[in-house]
Parts: structure tokens; C-alpha cells; sequence
């Protein structure tokens, strides 16, 4: 039909056109017939009024013959006349031949011939008898006519009167027969249209009934078939519309790959985003707007799929991760040359990755056995005990700090700078020992949170990453502390020379200053730099655990601090007339309420607070009023302020505004109190001063700092 292949749907198509044929035929003929009615009704009113203007013409004639004696006559009587009679015999012309006539309203109207036979016929002697009459009213009518022509139209007014009238009622009597038949005809067409089009319908509905249940039966067999592969593979399959949402049909596996009941109708991305990094979603987001550009060549960006290997770590329970990698797939669906979906398919390749990552730790453990080794000798037992219990403690802190669940802005705020803490402290702790694994994998952690405090969509499954990376160094503890029991088995099993007291406990005295004169020089060869640390004081390993633990978690924050913002290049120290190398004074000593006193000096370019100032408008801790009304007093107090940092790029020193933080939370932790005090240009000097044991707070005491 038309050229086009019609299939399945031609029989439907076909009783369709039938239908709308029907229709379309009825509406014709009604429109047609309709309007021949409405002629016909105007010719029956016409013909009605044919029977007023004969019985006109006659009154007006014997109203001609009765003022003729008059002295006086009517003028208007003969205008009448004319004019009746006029009008008569336009209307006659008009049904006998067709042509124009006057209405009712005294409007032009266009007569159509009257085809009608027996029509024909009265409107013949109609005319027959109307033409000598008519000439009798112009004889009367036309100037000077006496009273014998006036005479003679009267007779022949009492003549024809009866007839005229007779004739006009027979025409209006067969006008409407015949208006009656074509209404009788209007509704012959209307009934069989109706009947033809509701036979018709009947047909399609049948038809179209059929076709649907066999459709249907079609469909259900292919959704089954659908549903079984859906249901059955192991793949996530479904399909992505331009606006990242997916599909109502997926696999099975999808729910459970991506950690939603729902899938379907959800945008991937929103999916993603709690269990994904934010720089990831976005190359996802452009990577997914490029596919979907038909002009782009699909083989040119499928190496650049950044979802090739996406982390997920989904919460099983509060504080509970688990870590899973999915491999997503797209492949464009086109119409034509337009994509209008990807083809998404999402497979879980965690037992690989595992694989590999098991593999590569392996092949690392065998690498680094020996340099952790190393490291585990050069430090003292008793030391290494010491930092392995506090690291416990710490990871155990953080994990409480992850188990809470309070939500909101502020609640994920200090749960993330109170980790933070906890954590800059551990990586100092590490790296004093010169445990550098550990205290990269700790960096790590670091980087992590520094991500999550860039968010401003905040929510508590955005700490799933965190919760994983602590998890890790919990078993990076569990190797240490294996390798540590084995090394101590294998001190134990050899016999050396017999034990030195007085040389022991001189180098127990000088374990911790040697451990920051090697942390130091540590940092200042990373920073290109030189210093030199000298310490005065009392036997370290003299005081009690918390005040030992705090104290070297302290100088460790400190000496970093002063290494990276304070002490200068050795070419910037020579200019200034100082001693290339930097120096760091350490000195520990009791006090008389049998607390401890800390001083921490170096002789770099002290504190700027112009610096501060601007670091804290940046990160919005000072509001510009408030920014430049602030004492320098107020300014130095900021830097213990968590995310405070006067570097502008982040690294493994410094740059997080954490190393402070951790200062002041040990320190006001302990109940005691810090002072600062520093010369431009010159130093920066620390006094930190922790109570007896006896002193301490039960609670954290309110923090006391002073510049």
C-alpha cells in the first residue's frame, strides 16, 4: 500500500483506510445533501412569499381603482404595486431558470433552477396566467392610463387572484416534498455510513484484538527470555541514556555490584559518587559525554575510559567496609547516525585485582623484608613496644572516631580533623623511628581525608575509603609486630657479650635525641636544607609513658614545623649572616609541681603573621573584617587551628594544617598549656609545660595557648 511494506500490520492498515473512507464519504454527502436542504428551505420561504405577493398585487390594484375619483390619491399605492409585482416575477424567473432575486430581508440571493419536473410544470402555468396580468399592471401603471386601463387590471386581478394563490400553494407544497426527501436521503446516508463505519470498527477491533493477544504473547515470551538471561548472568548489563540515568532493565547483579535494591531509573553518577573520588566521577562524566557524541570516533577514546577499574568500597556495617573493583564497559547504541544510549557492561573484578595486589605484595614483602628489617634493628626494643602500643591505641581512636555515626556538616567536620590528628601524630611517631613505609602509608591517609575535606556534599558513606586505609595499617602493625617477635625470638636464641649496664643506660639516655637528630636531618635533606639539634635536659626515658609518649610526639610535630616554615636555606642564612645550617635547641626538664617542662627553639625566620593573615582568609577562618582588625597575638593563635597551613601546596611534610592541630590535642589532652614566642626574622620559640600525674584531667582540659 503506497509503496510501503506493510508486514504484520496490513489487514489493521487497511480496515483502518476503510473506516476513515466511510467516515470521509458520510461527511461528504451530509455536507452536500445538508446544504441542498438549506437551499430548499430558502426556496419554500421564497415560495410562501409568492402567495403574500399575489394576494399584494391584487389589493394594491383595487386600492388603484377605488382612489381614482380621488382628488387626493395615494402615491404610494402604484410604487407598491410595481414593486410587488416586480419582486413576483423575479422570484418566478428565478425558479424556472435560476438566477438572482431579493430575500425576505430585502437582500440579494442567488436562486438555483428548480430541476423538478411537476416544479417545472406549475411554475409553466403559473407564468401562463401571470403574463397578461402582468401586462395589464404596466398599462395601468405607465403615465397618463385612465380609468378603463386601471379598470381592465382590476378584472384582471379578480381574475387570476385564486389562480395565482392556488398555483403558489402547490409549488410550496411541492418544495417541501421534495426538501423532505432529501432530508429523508440525509438520513438513509447517515444510518448506512454509520452502519457500514460500525461494522467496520467491529472488524478492526477483532482484528486489532487478536494481533494484540498474539503480540502480547510474543512480548511475554521474549520478556521471559529477557529475564532469564537478565537473571542468570553474572554481568551487569543495562543500558545508559544521555542523561547518565539507567535503564528499567538490568541484570540481576547490578544491584548487587553497585550496592543499590533500585537501579533502574538511577543516574550512574549519583550511584558513584559516595564510593568514588571526585576527580574520578568527573573524568567519568566527560568520558561518557564524549561517547555519546556521534561525531567522536568511539576507537579513539576507548582507551581513555577511566571506570575501566573503579574501586567501590561499599559499609556492611557502621565502621564495617568492604572493598570490591568493578570494570565498566560502553559500547554506543545508534539510530541511524545519532547514539541515544551506551550499552553498559559492569564486571566484578575484585577476585583479579585481588589476584594481582596479592601478587605485587608478595613480590614487595619479599622485596622490603629485608630493609624493614633493617629498620626494625636499628630500633631500640623497648622504643619499638612502646610505639607499636601507642600506634594500636592511635588506630584504635581512629576507628571509634569512624564508628560514630552522628551526621551533618559540623559532625563529619570533626570527625575528619579529629582522625587527621591522630594520624599526623602517628606519621611523625613513624618517621622519628624511621619506619618510612609506615609512615608513607599514613600520608596516605592523610591525602584521603584531605579529599574529604573538600567536599561540600559531605555524607558518612564518603568515609568508606578512610575506614578501608585504616584497616590497612592495622595490618601493617600485625607485620611489624610479627617481624619484631621474630627478631626478638632471634635475640633471644643467640648468645652475644655479656650486657654493659653503664654503656646501656647512657645509650637508653641518648635513644630518643638521636632519634630526632636522624628524623631531622631526615626532613631537611628532603626540604634541601641543614640543621643542626642539640638537646639539654633530663633522661627521657626517666618520665612516666604519658608524659614520655607526649613529649617526643611533640618535638617530632615541632621539629617538622620548624624545618619546613622556619629554618632558611643555607644560601637564604649566609645573606642573612647566619650559620648555613639551621639550629633546633630541645630542652626537657621537671618542675616543681613535678610536671614537665618542654622548650623548642629554632633560630629561623620566625612567624609571619601577614602570612597568616592571608592563609586564614583563604580558608575562611578569619572573615576579611575580622582578618584586619586581628592582633598578631590573635593571628599566631590561629596557626594550632585545624587546616591552618601557611604553606601553599600540600606534600609529605607539610601543607595540611594538621601538625599543630595534633600539638595542641596532645598537649591540652595532658592538661597543660603551650607559649609562644617569636622575633621576626630571628626565631620561634615553643614552651610547652604538662602536669604530674596526679595533676591530670579525667576529662580533656579547656586548651591554653598563649603567644
Amino acid at each position: 500500500m503506497f509503496g510501503i511494506d506493510l508486514g504484520k500490520y496490513r489487514t489493521l492498515v487497511v480496515s483502518i483506510f476503510l473506516f476513515l473512507l466511510f467516515d470521509l464519504g458520510v461527511l461528504v454527502l451530509n455536507f452536500v445533501i445538508s446544504s441542498e436542504i438549506a437551499q430548499d428551505a430558502e426556496a419554500v420561504n421564497l415560495a410562501g412569499r409568492q402567495r403574500m405577493l399575489s394576494q399584494r398585487t391584487a389589493k394594491a390594484a383595487l386600492q388603484i381603482e377605488k382612489q381614482a375619483g380621488s382628488e387626493t390619491p395615494d402615491p404610494r399605492l402604484p410604487a407598491e404595486l410595481a414593486l410587488a409585482a416586480d419582486t413576483f416575477e423575479r422570484t418566478l424567473h428565478a425558479f424556472r431558470n435560476g438566477g438572482e432575486t431579493v430575500s425576505g430581508g430585502g437582500k440579494p440571493i442567488l436562486l438555483a433552477r428548480l430541476d423538478d419536473a411537476a416544479a417545472q410544470d406549475i411554475l409553466t402555468r403559473t407564468d401562463a396566467v401571470w403574463a397578461p396580468y402582468r401586462k395589464a399592471m404596466q398599462a395601468a401603471l405607465a403615465p397618463g392610463a385612465g380609468a378603463e386601463t386601471v379598470a381592465a387590471m382590476v378584472g384582471r386581478a379578480e381574475d387570476t387572484n385564486l389562480q395565482l394563490l392556488g398555483l403558489m400553494n402547490e409549488l410550496t407544497t411541492r418544495m417541501e416534498a421534495i426538501a423532505a426527501s432529501k432530508a429523508n436521503n440525509l438520513r438513509m446516508v447517515q444510518v448506512g455510513g454509520i452502519s457500514l463505519a460500525t461494522i467496520n470498527f467491529v472488524i478492526i477491533l477483532v482484528h486489532f484484538i487478536g494481533h494484540l493477544r498474539r503480540a502480547d504473547r510474543e512480548l511475554e515470551s521474549a520478556r521471559k527470555q529477557t529475564d532469564d538471561i537478565l537473571r542468570t548472568t553474572q554481568e551487569g548489563l543495562f543500558l545508559l541514556d544521555p542523561e547518565y540515568r539507567i535503564g528499567t532493565q538490568h541484570s540481576r547483579a547490578l544491584a548487587g555490584m553497585l550496592g543499590t535494591g533500585q537501579p533502574g531509573g538511577a543516574n550512574l553518577l549519583d550511584l558513584l559518587r559516595p564510593v568514588v573520588s571526585q576527580k574520578t566521577l568527573d573524568t567519568a562524566r566527560e568520558y561518557l559525554d564524549l561517547l555519546l557524541k556521534h561525531e567522536v570516533k568511539e576507537k579513539l577514546v576507548a582507551s581513555l575510559n577511566p571506570l575501566d577499574r573503579v574501586e567501590i568500597n561499599m559499609s556492611e556495617a557502621p565502621g564495617i567496609a568492604s572493598q570490591r573493583y568493578l570494570k565498566f564497559a560502553f559500547n554506543r547504541v545508534k539510530e541511524g547516525k545519532r547514539v541515544t544510549h551506551l550499552l553498559v557492561t559492569a564486571n566484578d573484578i575484585t577476585r583479579r585485582v585481588q589476584l594481582e595486589q596479592d601478587l605485587k605484595e608478595s613480590e614487595e614483602r619479599s622485596a622490603n623484608q629485608m630493609s624493614m628489617l633493617v629498620e626494625l634493628l636499628r630500633v631500640d626494643p623497648a622504643a619499638m613496644q612502646e610505639f607499636l602500643a601507642g600506634a594500636g591505641s592511635a588506630l584504635d581512636g581512629m576507628n571509634a572516631l569512624l564508628k560514630d555515626q552522628t551526621e551533618g556538616r559540623e559532625a563529619h567536620g570533626a570527625r575528619i580533623n579529629g582522625i587527621y590528628r591522630i594520624a599526623h601524630r602517628l606519621k611523625g611517631d613513624a618517621a622519628g623511628l624511621g619506619l618510612s613505609s609506615l609512615a608513607g602509608n599514613v600520608h596516605a591517609l592523610e591525602t584521603q581525608l584531605s579529599e574529604l575535606r573538600e567536599r561540600s556534599d559531605l555524607m558518612g558513606e564518603h568515609f568508606l575509603p578512610v575506614t578501608v586505609r585504616v584497616k590497612a595499617l592495622f595490618a601493617d602493625l600485625e607485620a611489624i609486630q610479627s617481624v619484631v617477635t621474630r627478631v626478638a625470638a632471634m635475640r633471644a636464641a643467640v648468645v652475644v657479650d655479656p650486657p654493659r649496664p653503664a654503656a646501656d643506660a647512657q645509650a637508653q639516655a641518648l635513644q630518643f635525641v638521636q632519634r630526632w637528630r636522624a628524623y631531622a636531618t631526615q626532613i631537611a635533606q628532603r626540604r634541601q636544607k641543614c640543621v643542626e639539634l642539640s638537646y639539654g635536659g633530663i633522661d627521657i626515658a626517666t618520665l612516666d609513658a604519658a608524659q614520655r609518649e607526649t613529649i617526643v610526639g611533640v618535638v617530632n610535630q615541632f621539629i617538622r614545623n620548624a624545618i619546613v616554615h622556619g629554618i632558611e636555606s643555607p644560601d637564604e642564612r649566609r645573606v642573612r649572616g647566619k650559620p648555613a645550617a639551621g639550629q633546633l635547641s630541645v630542652y626537657v626538664m621537671r618542675n616543681e609541681e613535678g610536671g614537665v617542662d618542654l622548650s623548642f627553639r629554632d633560630d629561623g625566620q620566625g612567624i609571619s603573621t601577614e602570612r597568616i593573615r592571608l592563609a586564614a582568609l583563604k580558608s575562611g577562618l578569619l572573615s576579611p573584617e575580622r582578618a584586619h582588625t586581628s592582633t598578631d597575638r590573635e593571628l599566631i593563635a590561629l596557626i594550632f587551628a585545624p587546616g591552618m597551613s601557611t604553606q601553599d601546596h600540600a606534600d609529605t611534610d607539610a601543607g595540611r594544617g594538621a601538625g599543630l592541630d595534633a600539638v595542641k590535642e596532645m598537649v591540652v589532652g595532658q592538661g597543660g598549656r603551650i607559649r609562644i614566642g617569636t622575633t621576626r626574622g630571628e626565631y620561634c620559640h615553643f614552651r610547652v609545660t604538662l602536669p604530674a600525674a596526679a595533676a591530670r584531667p579525667v576529662q580533656p582540659a579547656s586548651e591554653e595557648i598563649k603567644a
